[in-house]
């Protein structure tokens, strides 16, 4: 009976990892089709050359976005494979074999925990890093081959005299030229100084230059200033992190740039939020599977019903929903970055382990 068990235990797991990665690579295909027509259409440019590059930058965008995808090809695999068993009587036939709903499921959820954990491994470092490269790409492209310059910025520091709030309209991060600036200055206490406009600015080694500065103090009269210094222990690399987004940074850097940025006394939540998404990906990859095991399973007593299906995936979507609005509070700091990663699948795991108990064994 062991031996028997074992055998069912690779079936099941070979069948549902293939399910997956199939519904996963037919997403992938179709992001990369779809890619390909929109970049086609923007670029209005038929030549052989605008169609090869614009078939690269499809092919190195779509992993970044078929990232995003693959919480999806659990639940439409695991449901694809259900069906299949269903159809074929497998289930049944398990079932009068004497295996548990619990030893049916056991596999799948391996099976989701394996491709999740290549998700984080594997797929996301390459997405990371084909994204950054052709995110330079249309950059230059875009700006006949000038540097991109960010608009519209917002920085925090902290010094040896307090903190301080920058914003700047247009960055040059290859000169360190700031324009358009706003600076709002606090003491050690958090209290505020003063603000500080100026039309330009310069970023140097320990230090902010702002030209032809106005000063704005409570209870005083405005104050110009040729030239207005401000400590900082900002770097252009560090500024140039703190602008990056981390979907482009791997899952295996993110935890140095964090600490990178936190030194520099900038913001480092969304960057510990991304690491612990990314973590979390094989346990949102079971949640998924779960779903569709709740809906699937009865299928083998009561055949296939559509609602049941419909019903899956829209739980699917609600738990997706759930975990998204929870990621953006802990990007924004309204929640840990921990338990704003595995509070949704956890949650939704332990919800479809009621329902389950509920409807096999009473």
């Amino acid at each position: 009976m062991t031996q028997s068990f074992s055998v069912l235990f690779r079936y099941f797991f070979k069948k549902f990892s293939v399910s997956i990665l199939t519904v996963f690579g037919i997403a992938s295909a179709l992001v990369f089709i779809l890619d390909l027509i929109e970049l086609t259409r923007i670029a209005n440019d038929a030549s052989a050359g605008a169609l090869t590059l614009a078939a690269e930058l499809a092919l190195m965008r779509t992993p970044s976005v078929a990232e995003q995808v693959l919480p999806f090809a659990a639940l439409f695999g695991g449901l694809f494979a259900f069906l299949a068993l269903a159809r074929s009587r497998e289930l049944v036939v398990v079932r009068a074999a004497g295996m548990s709903v619990w030893q049916m499921i056991t596999p799948p959820i391996l099976a989701a925990l394996f491709v999740g954990a290549l998700g984080t491994l594997v797929l996301n470092p390459v997405s990371a890093l084909l994204k950054s490269q052709a995110d330079t790409i249309m950059a230059r492209a875009n700006t006949d081959d000038q540097p991109t310059k960010p608009k519209n910025i917002w920085l925090r520091q902290k010094n040896v005299d307090g903190e301080a709030i920058i914003r700047a309209d247009v960055v040059d991060l290859e000169s360190g030229d700031f324009r358009g600036m706003t600076v709002f200055e606090f003491d050690r206490s958090g209290q505020f100084i003063h603000r500080v406009e100026a039309p330009n600015g310069h970023l140097d080694d320990g230090l902010w230059l702002l030209r032809q500065a106005r000063v704005l103090s409570p209870g005083t009269a405005p104050e110009r200033h040729d030239t207005y210094e401000l400590a900082t222990y900002l770097t252009r690399d560090q500024v140039r992190q703190s602008l990056s987004e981390p979907d482009t940074i791997s899952v295996y850097d993110l935890p140095s740039w964090a600490r990178a940025t936190a030194v520099a006394g900038l913001d480092a939540t969304r960057y510990l939020q991304q690491f612990q998404l990314l973590i979390a990906k094989p346990a949102v990859l079971a949640a998924m599977l779960m779903i569709a095991a709740t809906v699937s399973l009865r299928f083998a007593r009561t055949g296939i019903r559509p609602l049941s299906i419909l019903g899956g995936i829209g739980g699917g979507f609600a738990f997706y929903v759930f975990a998204k609005v929870a990621g953006d509070f802990g990007s924004n700091g309204l929640l840990n970055p921990i338990v704003a990663s595995f509070l949704p699948p956890l949650s939704t795991c332990l919800l479809c382990t009621l329902v389950l108990l509920y409807l096999e064994d009473g």
